[in-house]
């Protein structure tokens, strides 16, 4: 329940309220302060953590924060005015900004299910409004019809326009009475309404109102696409869903850049940066630089294993039975730990049965799909503990949590084998893609939009072992199509100076791996 104005009080709330923001960066630690240390500053305070840092936020120099709080812009419209700064004096540093141009992506797209329009209808009846009911119920009928012939983890284009006009049609209601804005507002009554009743202001009237605002207003920008998609849940129930889907990076971020004063991308991943500096909006003026590893190359070694293709196509019992072979060569050969990193979890699993777990003389840990977070920490920390009691084995995919975020120091992942190339599923959505990037970025489609997001991913995985500057890491890219000139230009020189092709020869690969730690 939300407590009523009139009634409660936050105490926590009215203890920083009158709160001078100097006056309170004097009473905190000089240091830097994580989210963590502040909530633990105000519990010891008994004041709110998140007025703490929202009042912090106006009189220091430097905030470290997500993307969405930048890249968002319904984040960011509310969060710069707290702030009390001028765009214009923002200095943005953007690091790892390989993820920018997508997170950039996700947000300016949307998605509405079937179950969200069917509560809609359910709220419409609660509140005996014939409108918001009718239109729901039409929209609801509309999308189910045109997604029945589509299976698990499928999407269709559609006439954004059409789907409406057949809702409407259903729900025999006249477009002339904009039943849209409609329902923007009747929605946005109820969340009043319920708000001063002290409950959580939700209404699935307004979302749906919202979205097909604006699934309207962007229905003939070319830098759209719209998509009905199906998928499952993780617990196996079927979700149909209307899908805007963004494709030009540029339109979130060239927005934001042209605010503020000035900014800096750096990645050890922005290779090629001619491409990066292009999707992340950066003009022709903008200086690039490419600067030398700080590892030294006696501590790096990079293996690609020719002779191995692990395509789809090239797929079968004997192609595994060699990935499980390599895998488990470099792992027993590696002193401490090791991480094998997979383009999906379906070959993970293919890895184990091909009988990757009874080749590893080392515990395998596996990183599971749809894993919770503190379950995925726990496994991490165990995982973490044996490098130093004979090393362990981590099995996850490439682009997941531990091969993007994953700091694994020392012995903690001394060798990571990267398992096939991670290029996305030929859907609608990623050909939509490919072909806007064709117009936006003189012809360079392909390369944007499908090959660069899967070397991206290749490459983080490839870095879990070189993580400080004393550290030793052996590297193994486990598919020979990792040599051909085509991808090799999207491997970044802290890797390609040390990289060698070998044959596919399990027992050579375990000699080297071997050989490199010795000495």
């Amino acid at each position: 329940m939300w407590p009523v104005e009139s009634q409660r009080k936050c105490t926590y709330y009215e203890r920083i309220r009158g709160k001078d923001p100097k006056e309170l960066l004097e009473e905190m630690p000089f240091k830097v302060m994580s989210a963590p240390d502040i909530v633990k500053f105000g519990k010891i305070r008994k004041m709110c953590p998140y007025e703490i840092a929202k009042k912090l936020a106006k009189v220091v120099d430097v905030i470290a924060l997500s993307y969405l709080y930048v890249f968002d812009p319904f984040i960011l419209a509310t969060f710069m005015p707290d702030l009390e700064i001028p765009m214009s004096n923002v200095i943005l540093v953007q690091d790892e900004a390989h993820n920018v141009p997508m997170t950039a992506l996700d947000s300016a797209s949307d998605s509405l299910t079937v179950g969200t329009v069917r509560q809609a209808m359910r709220e419409a009846t609660n509140y005996n409004d014939s409108v918001a009911k009718a239109f729901s119920r039409g929209l609801a009928k509309a999308i189910i019809d045109r997604s029945s012939q589509l299976g698990d983890n499928e999407e269709i284009h559609i006439n954004p326009l059409g789907i409406y006009k057949t809702a409407l049609n259903e729900a025999d209601i006249d477009e002339e009475s904009n039943p849209i804005p409609y329902m923007k507002d009747l929605g946005e009554k109820i969340r009043k309404g319920l708000l001063k009743a002290g409950k959580f202001p939700r209404s699935t009237i307004k979302r749906v109102g919202e979205f097909m605002l604006r699934w309207l207003k962007v229905s003939d920008r070319p830098d759209y696409a719209f998509l009905l998609s199906s998928s499952k849940t993780y617990g196996g129930s079927k979700k149909i869903s209307l899908d805007i889907v963004a494709l030009d990076p540029t339109s979130v971020t060239s927005s934001i850049l042209g605010m503020i004063r000035s900014s800096i991308a750096i990645s050890g991943t922005i290779s090629p940066i001619d491409a990066y500096s292009q999707m992340l909006g950066f003009g022709d003026d903008a200086i690039k630089e490419t600067f030398r590893s700080p590892f030294a190359a006696k501590n790096r070694c990079g293996i690609i294993v020719q002779g191995l293709d692990t395509s789809y196509k090239m797929r079968g019992e004997s192609v595994y039975r060699k990935m499980v072979d390599h895998c488990a060569a470099v792992a027993n050969s590696t002193p401490g730990n090791t991480g094998i990193f997979t383009t999906s979890y379906f070959i993970g699993k293919s890895l184990l049965k091909a009988g990757l777990e009874k080749k590893l003389e080392k515990k395998l840990f596996m990183e599971k799909q749809g894993m919770k977070g503190a379950d995925n920490d726990t496994l991490v920390t165990d995982f973490k503990r044996r490098s130093e009691n004979g090393g362990a084995v981590l099995l996850g995919v490439q682009g997941g949590r531990n091969s993007e975020g994953g700091d694994f120091p020392g012995a903690t992942m001394e060798s990571v084998v990267v398992v096939g190339v991670p290029y996305a599923r030929p859907t609608p959505r990623v050909e939509a893609l490919i072909d806007y990037f064709d117009k936006r970025f003189n012809g360079k489609g392909r390369d944007y939009a499908y090959v660069l997001p899967a070397m991206t991913r290749s490459i983080q995985s490839a870095g879990r072992p070189v993580r400080r500057l004393d550290d030793r890491g052996v590297i193994v890219l486990l598919d020979q199509r990792f040599a051909t000139p085509y991808l090799r230009r999207f491997i970044p020189s802290w890797l390609d100076e040390v990289i060698e092709v070998v044959p596919d020869d399990p027992i050579d690969v375990a000699s080297r791996v071997s050989s490199f730690f010795n000495n």
